[in-house]
């Protein structure tokens, strides 16, 4: 399973920042996020992707690496 973190805008449309394999680590970035201040006119949120999905193969998407 991947789980991707999404910014989702005040239209509805929504974009993939980052995708991860493990739903914890991709929280800890969301909450990096908001540490830094809540916006008030997006939202960031994490949903869970399936790995079979033809859109995710050669992707290019990593295992967010956190500092």
């Amino acid at each position: 399973m991947v789980w991707q973190i999404c910014i989702r805008y005040p239209n509805g449309q929504e974009r993939v920042l980052r995708s991860c394999k493990n739903r914890e680590v991709a929280l800890k970035y969301v909450d990096a996020i908001y540490a830094q201040g809540y916006p008030m006119h997006v939202a960031y949120i994490v949903r869970q992707v399936e790995t079979h999905s033809p859109f995710l193969s050669n992707s290019g998407y990593e295992p967010l690496q956190l500092a």
